[in-house]
């Protein structure tokens, strides 16, 4: 892969370039105008290279392997240490296969900036890195570069802190008693003597703080703070921090709502999954021989030809089924549990919300369907009422009540 590294100290500044490869390990920054630079992207990945203060490296030890879960947890992990609101920061992660999650923080605004800095010249930036992560550096070793008063050290391919010259001890100092392994190379332009006691017995290798390094760059490539980031300009520029308890409630009765709504379906589902299952039932065992295909279906079609067997005399539940089924399937809020079937009467296991329901059930069963309905027996409960229906024709009854009067 072909790099060109772009580097920039600040909106204002000329910037320099630097190109590497396979074959081109380390290159000197180059200061050129832009359209030199632009002309240099065909055939390259463009890393641009931002100033370290604009840019803080840390990392974080956080038990998950999501990268979803961490970029969640990342923020509010870090949020006590950072002297700029969350929301302003973008955060870019990378974890190894250790459990360190590694983090770049940029705010918002400035990366944006630089971004704008690139479009306005016609160039599109493939990855963003803090210069740090450019700066050569050894394998088992440290990096120590002075540039002007500040001093950049690199500990890893993703760690490392810049501080003033006179710190410096201090700061080796502190990694070294934090558990850091001792460096078996340092790559720096200070003398050993600039160097902690602890750190003067370590081999040094000359490099200065104009060099770019291929190795260096391609392995902190996968901190790529353009990873996730969303333009400001996108965002709308309504206050959502201000909505946020309104956004928050909103979302927890949409939530409810929605599991109403899929608990209300799956009550309807499983009840009509109960009623084919008892109407599959009555057809099997009125119809032994017959192969269930469609149980309602194949009813309807035995009920026609009952029908048309006038003159005899059949005692099926299909009639009584085919014409209660319409009114179940109306009374959504009533469970049925049960259906038997004995001398031309359905008996129904139901449950109800109330008694209130049964009655009105009673009502329409007579109205609609010219069925007579009995409640055998009934168990209120906090929530419920069980009730057995005994459901015969409304005409048979009356039928039979006449003839019982003429006999009388």
């Amino acid at each position: 892969m072909q790099l060109l590294l772009i580097k920039v100290n600040g909106l204002q500044s000329t910037p320099e370039y630097a190109l590497l490869g396979k074959k081109q390990e380390e290159d000197r920054y180059t200061p050129a105008d832009w359209d030199k630079i632009r002309k240099l992207t065909r055939g390259r990945k463009v890393v641009l290279l931002l100033p370290n203060k604009d840019i803080s490296l840390t990392s974080v030890n956080i038990p998950s392997k999501n990268k979803k879960q961490l970029l969640k947890a990342v923020p509010f992990a870090l949020e006590d240490s950072l002297a700029e609101d969350i929301d302003a920061l973008h955060f870019s992660i990378h974890q190894d296969n250790s459990e360190e999650t590694y983090v770049a923080i940029i705010n918002r605004q400035t990366l944006d900036s630089y971004l704008d800095l690139l479009k306005n010249q016609g160039i599109a930036s493939h990855y963003v890195l803090p210069q740090l992560l450019a700066q050569p550096y050894p394998d088992n070793g440290w990096s120590i570069i002075q540039d002007n008063d500040l001093v950049n050290v690199r500990l890893s391919g993703f760690k490392g802190f810049i501080c003033d010259k006179g710190l410096l001890p201090i700061f080796l100092s502190e990694q070294l008693e934090n558990g850091n392994k001792v460096p078996e190379l340092i790559f720096t332009n200070l003398e050993k003597s600039e160097l902690p006691a602890a750190l003067q017995d370590i081999p040094i290798e000359k490099k200065d703080s104009g060099q770019a390094h291929y190795p260096g760059a391609t392995g902190a490539l996968d901190l790529n703070l353009l990873s996730g980031f969303i333009s400001h300009k996108k965002e709308s520029s309504v206050n959502w921090k201000a909505w946020k308890p309104t956004l928050v409630l909103g979302s927890l009765v949409g939530a409810m709502a929605l599991g109403i709504l899929a608990w209300q379906t799956n009550t309807l589902k499983q009840e009509s999954r109960q009623l084919n299952l008892a109407i599959e039932k009555i057809f099997t065992s009125t119809f032994p021989k017959s192969r269930v295909v469609d149980a309602p279906q194949q009813m309807s079609s035995k009920l026609a030809q009952l029908k048309n067997s006038a003159g005899k005399t059949v005692d099926s539940p299909l009639p009584l089924i085919a014409d209660v089924t319409p009114l179940l399937k109306q009374y959504k809020d009533m469970t049925l549990s049960e259906i038997r079937y004995q001398d031309n009467e359905l008996l129904l296991v139901m449950q109800s919300p109330n008694l209130t329901r049964i009655e009105t059930f009673k009502k329409d069963a007579a109205k609609k369907a010219k069925l007579k309905v009995l409640v055998k027996s009934s168990t209120t409960t906090s929530d419920k009422v069980e009730a057995i229906l005994v459901i015969s024709p409304l005409t048979a009854l009356s039928n039979n009540v006449s003839t019982t009067g003429a006999k009388a």
